[in-house]
């Protein structure tokens, strides 16, 4: 199995996607006393990142693979991405005691986003045939 064939949109592709989004939320609003220290500036940055380029990465290969018309409108898909993003520091600030809201995550997020979707065009725009695989 190739990397291709990994990422190619298909009927399971919704199901990734929506684990992906819970695992963002779930994550980012549990408490963080226990939570994994990592050895190196800003590693909760390179995480923020991380999950929202993934956010994009998967719901972009999902809507290839539904042909959605959303797709034709990468906007939207971006600022869902961007909106997620705000609503999960407002909830961090509002309903968690143990986690706040920090502008530097939304621009992580946002910067993830931003990525994603270019990553995203430029792979599927090149692989145009992995559409098709399913």
């Amino acid at each position: 199995m190739t990397i291709k064939n990994l990422l190619a949109p298909n009927k399971n592709a919704i199901w990734i996607a929506l684990l992906w989004t819970f695992l963002i939320l779930y994550l980012s609003l549990k408490t963080t006393v226990n939570a994994p220290k990592f050895n190196f500036p800003n590693a909760d940055k390179v995480v923020h990142f991380t999950f929202y380029f993934g956010f994009v990465i998967l719901w972009y290969r999902y809507l290839v693979f539904k042909n959605s018309v959303l797709l034709n409108n990468k906007i939207v898909l971006v600022l869902i991405s961007i909106g997620l993003g705000i609503a999960i520091e407002f909830a961090q600030k509002s309903i968690t005691t143990t986690r706040q809201a920090d502008f530097w995550d939304v621009v992580a997020n946002s910067t993830g986003t931003l990525v994603g979707i270019f990553v995203a065009t430029k792979f599927f725009k090149e692989n145009k045939n992995i559409g098709s695989i399913r």
